[in-house]
């Protein structure tokens, strides 16, 4: 009995090269083609050292998987790696500093440092600029901000809220670049600045009887510009209030978990890209510390209630979170509030559970916690999450009290390298590579036909990251063996590629033709011409041993190869791995 399978083609269109398409091949084979996306919203890799960052390729099988592999000179690396100076002072006369953290949507990470004290407070910080290694780009000691605003107006179409200089003062910049900026402790005042630094309101009080616990306010906007405020009513209750229009008119507090046995302290707020909202705070149950976590869904139905995080015997001080477009959600605490040892990070899974399926409104797939400092004297962590992943951290470190050395420093979790696949019905699959050393690789299954765009992102182990997108069209279709090697279809393949040493190329020709078959490097530069004559109709297969026109050996990397026949053209792309 003749076998069914179906037979995956790739047909690349790249800048160096031009591809005429082959209607037969396209009517009657299943076959896959992409094609490197030209976008204007993205940078495509961003290096911070002299080695080059990781690069991606992608590949199929037979039966239909797909599977993109990463290139890279340095070990890819998903954890937490060391740690870096930002800011320093040989001896400082009160307990603690207050630090804040942000990000641009370029990647830089922004950390402001000031020397708080109750009883003489500086006006201002010391800011600095890392990129997305950590390294310092630009430091402005005691910065105020444009105008004395504490906004960093990054470029003409983003501005960034990074906190102003005094403890009790939080916002937050929406999609047209308006920030709004919350203080209070009875009451809650909101000043609005607009895109170009004007100040539109200016310390008007919009909520009374707030009582929040050291005036700490916080504040979050989703995708529709809709504004939440958060705070511990009297230590007792997690209390939030929104707004909908821009400020100008706001919901009664609403009052979401009321302990009056246990202090509730130190809340915070995100929403994800589904609008949903979701609140972590710090409780003490009288023997420890908890964090603990409510979920609500856009209409304001609790969708997760108040669910512990963490082991009772932690002491869960000062959490912060953050969270990516995948939804997931990022959490650095620090382990008591004195003699701190231990710095920890906890994380919600988004959407997904562990398995990468999808979860219902009302589950929680944690990953616990995990210490990433043991045996320091740190405390107050802050955390930043970048459009990879990686998550950016900055803390305190010294000893606590007054009249001691304290530092800033910076370190960052490099995710695992991730793809991230928007398919033909608009659902999302994420799919996190597995691997070791320089070689990593992620397979998915098309379960549908149609155009996928994908997203690749990987660290190396020298920070830096790379990031690579694609969109392929997959159209399957099912035919018999004998029809393989009929007259009638013309195809252009390799393998295996992934490849080591040697890899085949193998082509049909409907007909005598007068071909050229050529290697290039990723930069468009002959490498070797394998042949260039003529053939007679049929399959032929040709092998390339990795050397170039000279017998010299090649470096691993990205090549393409191409057969010139007449007036057309046809590509492939394959990976030389050591």
């Amino acid at each position: 009995m003749k076998n069914l399978f179906l037979l995956s083609c790739i047909l690349i269109a790249v800048q160096v090269f031009s591809q005429e398409s082959d209607p037969a091949l396209n009517s009657q084979i299943g076959y896959y083609e992409y094609f490197d996306c030209v976008k204007n919203d993205y940078v495509k890799s961003y290096t911070f050292s002299d080695s080059i960052p990781p690069s991606f390729a992608i590949s199929h099988t037979v039966n239909g998987d797909v599977t993109v592999h990463v290139v890279s000179d340095e070990d890819l690396f998903a954890g937490w790696v060391d740690e870096k100076d930002v800011w320093s002072v040989s001896n400082f006369d009160y307990w603690w500093l207050n630090t804040r953290l942000t990000k641009d949507c370029q990647n830089n990470i922004y950390a402001a440092v000031r020397l708080y004290e109750y009883s003489n407070p500086s006006g201002n910080f010391d800011m600095y600029k890392l990129n997305n290694n950590g390294n310092i780009l630009e430091e402005h000691d005691d910065w105020i901000g444009p105008g004395g605003n504490t906004l960093i107006i990054n470029n003409p179409d983003e501005n960034i809220y990074i906190g102003q200089p005094t403890q009790d003062k939080e916002g937050a910049v929406d999609s047209n670049n308006i920030t709004y900026i919350f203080s209070g402790s009875g009451s809650i005042s909101f000043t609005k600045i607009d895109a170009d630094g004007t100040v539109l309101i200016n310390g008007q009080t919009v909520i009374t009887g707030a009582n929040s616990w050291t005036n700490e306010i916080r504040t979050a906007i989703d995708t529709d510009n809709k504004i939440y405020l958060v705070w511990s009513n009297d230590m007792h209750d997690i209390t939030y209030a929104y707004s909908v229009d821009g400020g100008d008119t706001w919901s009664d507090k609403i009052s979401l978990y009321l302990n009056a046995s246990q202090q509730l302290n130190k809340p915070q707020i995100c929403c994800d890209i589904n609008n949903n909202v979701h609140i972590i705070w710090q409780q003490w149950t009288g023997s420890s510390n908890i964090l603990t976590y409510m979920k609500l869904l856009p209409d304001g139905a609790i969708s997760v209630n108040n669910s512990s995080l963490t082991q009772s015997n932690n002491q869960v001080w000062s959490p912060r979170m953050d969270i990516d477009e995948e939804n997931n959600i990022h959490i650095v605490w620090a382990k008591s509030s004195q003699q701190i040892t231990s710095a920890y990070y906890t994380k919600i899974n988004g959407n997904l559970d562990s398995n990468g399926q999808s979860l219902s409104d009302d589950e929680l797939s944690i990953i616990q916690e995990q210490p990433f400092l043991s045996d320091e004297t740190i405390r107050y962590p802050k955390c930043a999450v970048d459009e990879y992943e990686n998550v950016h951290t900055i803390y305190e470190k010294g000893e606590y009290g007054c009249n001691h050395p304290k530092s800033v420093k910076y370190k960052k979790m490099n995710s695992i390298p991730l793809l991230r696949i928007e398919c033909p019905n608009d659902s999302i699959i994420f799919v996190e590579m597995t691997g070791a050393g320089t070689q990593w690789e992620g397979t998915f299954t098309p379960p549908e036909n149609g155009t996928y765009n994908i997203r690749i992102s990987g660290s190396d182990i020298d920070g830096n990251t790379g990031v690579d997108y694609y969109q392929f069209e997959y159209i399957s279709t099912d035919f018999r063996e004998n029809e393989l090697l009929s007259d009638n279809n013309e195809f252009l393949i390799n393998y295996p590629n992934p490849f080591s040493f040697e890899t085949t190329i193998e082509f049909n020709l409907t007909e005598a033709s007068n071909i050229k078959l050529r290697i290039y490097s990723i930069n468009g530069e002959l490498v070797k011409t394998l042949f260039s004559g003529a053939l007679q109709s049929g399959i032929h297969t040709f092998i390339w041993e990795t050397s170039d026109n000279n017998n010299n050996p090649v470096p691993c990397g990205i090549y393409f190869y191409k057969l010139e026949k007449d007036n057309s053209n046809k590509i492939g792309k394959m990976v030389f791995l050591e």
